[in-house]
């Protein structure tokens, strides 16, 4: 009974915070509204100091990831787990390696509260188990984002790596130098491949060797284009030639890598969507046997026998999209 109460007590507590917020926004609407009629009778400032919700979100959401970084700063364990994060450290960005351990706190303490707000609503206290899948969830899901960006950014630049490639090639047979010919790709390109060559670019004035410069940056995203360069140059450096036939001879070997990779996904566009269909077929049966019977998959959770079950299902399932992931895929 006292834990009711104690429920009780809490769900009143959080329905008034909703309504305290619900007319604050309500009564912020009115302002706009009312300056907006108002402003047709008034001259406007020359400078513009106001920002959108948004904006202000964002700006509050930084604060807060700073000021809780420079506590864990000081955290030495937490310090040395942060240096793994350095890898995604863009180089024109602010953000710093604890940051994203910072982000991940956040964003744990946010999915416990959603989740003590659900169970509130209900009438309920977040059990153990709960609350122990919730902070395994928010822990992991920066991680799972962080390597989807990276592997996003990597797709790019291999996209990008011929345009560049193209560009040195033409540089050097105008007679450009070469940090003549990495400032036209750094000018001329745009995403993940101008930072790249801008970091390029710093290396070589600071008296890295292009040879050098390219290794690093294979060794920074792994394309495989670009493992063709730095081998290419190393052998150049050590036997010594001409590097406008050496960048034609790449351009012409990733020009035709491409033709063939093209016509390979052209061929087999259809084995391709039908794996993925297949891959989608178990969770629309899920949804559709939730939505006609949603205690349907009850009794997997209610015992062991069921969750040794439910865990065999996934485990074959991610077999099964492992195999087909493999058979899929065709090196060139």
């Amino acid at each position: 009974m006292k834990e009711l109460d104690s429920i009780l007590i809490i769900q009143i507590i959080v329905i008034l915070v909703l309504l305290s917020s619900f007319i604050y926004i309500l009564k912020f609407n009115l302002s706009l509204k009312l300056s907006r009629r108002i402003g047709k009778y008034s001259v406007e400032a020359l400078k513009e100091d106001q920002i959108s919700l948004f904006d202000g979100v964002s700006i509050l959401y930084n604060k807060i990831i700073t000021s809780l970084s420079k506590f864990l700063i000081k955290i030495k364990p937490i310090e040395k787990y942060s240096r793994r994060y350095d890898k995604y450290i863009d180089y024109l960005d602010e953000k710093k390696a604890i940051d994203f351990v910072s982000n991940k706190i956040f964003i744990i303490i946010l999915f416990l509260f959603i989740d003590f707000f659900a169970n509130v609503i209900e009438l309920e206290l977040p059990n153990p188990f709960e609350i122990i899948i919730v902070i395994i969830v928010g822990f992991v899901a920066p991680d799972l984002y962080n390597l989807y960006q990276k592997h996003m950014r990597r797709k790019r630049i291999e996209k990008d790596i011929l345009n560049a490639i193209i560009m040195l090639n033409n540089a050097f047979k105008s007679g450009q130098s070469t940090m003549q010919a990495i400032e036209i790709v750094m000018n001329e390109m745009e995403g993940p491949i101008k930072e790249e060559f801008r970091k390029m670019h710093t290396e070589i004035s600071y008296g890295l060797s292009f040879e050098t410069v390219f290794k690093r940056f294979y060794e920074r995203v792994n394309v495989e284009e670009i493992s063709y360069i730095t081998s290419s140059l190393t052998i150049l450096n050590k036997t010594g030639g001409n590097i406008v036939k050496v960048f034609s001879s790449i351009e012409r070997s990733l020009f035709g890598k491409r033709k063939l990779e093209a016509e390979l996904k052209a061929l087999t566009a259809s084995s391709r969507t039908m794996s993925r269909i297949l891959l989608a077929l178990p969770f629309v049966f899920i949804g559709i046997i939730l939505l006609l019977n949603p205690t349907y998959f009850n009794p997997l959770f209610e015992n062991m026998i069921g969750l040794i079950i439910l865990f065999c299902m996934m485990l074959f399932y991610v077999l099964y999209a492992f195999f087909v992931r493999k058979v899929m895929k065709v090196r060139l």
